[in-house]
């Protein structure tokens, strides 16, 4: 069957979650050549500061979990970040993965024409005197967005650059879902396919802001034939979208 011009133009654009982090571990430029080779249209990723500011790639608060190290990647310089591998546990010592810096990430997707989808994590929130510098990177990009479970840094990001776009992430319990328009700083919602249901699928689409959903596997009946309003899917497998 044919495609037209149309359906193209309305067709959602694929994060790669973490990268491609169905395939290789998250968040590490191997998971973002391999969302490249997936032909993803974009990456999803996380961004948490060290003791020095540096804005890095990784989802945690700390590193035990992917690294084996009790300590707040808040806690740890950059210089010293640049050494710690991460990885599965088994293989981390010897086939280990760096982590990389946010401006890495943003200087890869620049040079590969990717959309970047940025979410700011506890850290961030908790030293919003970083904004500026992480908001400075982002703009280098033709399209990208600044996402968050924080509201307020969201509101932050809004007022010291009117122009980027921003996404909150929502939840079930705590967002206003009666309310949407109470985020007036914040051109999307980003949530997990459980909400797309009522009431919460309702409530989002008369937002009428940009959505998209994560938590996709590419295996679901939405995903072939996604609905118009649905603007991204957000996904640890982007080839199966393509």
């Amino acid at each position: 069957m044919k495609l037209s011009i149309t359906s193209l133009m309305c067709k959602p654009i694929v994060f790669a979650h973490r990268g491609a982090s169905g395939i290789c571990f998250e968040n590490t430029m191997s998971a973002f050549k391999e969302a490249v080779r997936q032909k993803a249209d974009g990456i999803e990723l996380d961004v948490q500061l060290t003791a020095d500011g540096v804005p890095v790639v990784l989802h945690d608060v700390d590193l035990y979990r992917i690294a084996g190290i009790r300590k707040r990647v808040s806690s740890i310089h950059s210089s010293e970040l640049a050494g710690v591998k991460v990885g599965g546990k088994l293989f981390r010592r010897f086939m280990g993965h760096r982590i990389p810096s946010l401006r890495e990430a943003v200087t890869f997707c620049e040079l590969n024409r990717l959309a970047l989808n940025i979410e700011l994590k506890e850290t961030v929130s908790e030293r919003p005197e970083n904004l500026r510098a992480i908001i400075d990177m982002a703009i280098m990009l033709d399209n990208v967005h600044i996402s968050s479970f924080d509201s307020e840094i969201l509101k932050n990001v809004k007022a010291m650059e009117p122009t980027i776009e921003t996404a909150l992430l929502v939840k079930r319990k705590t967002t206003e879902w009666n309310r949407l328009e109470n985020y007036y700083y914040v051109d999307g919602f980003n949530f997990h396919k459980r909400l797309l249901k009522e009431p919460y699928s309702s409530a989002l689409i008369a937002s009428g802001k940009k959505l998209r959903v994560y938590g996709m596997t590419g295996k679901e009946a939405i995903a072939a034939q996604p609905p118009s309003y649905i603007s991204g899917w957000i996904t640890d497998y982007p080839g199966r979208f393509k």
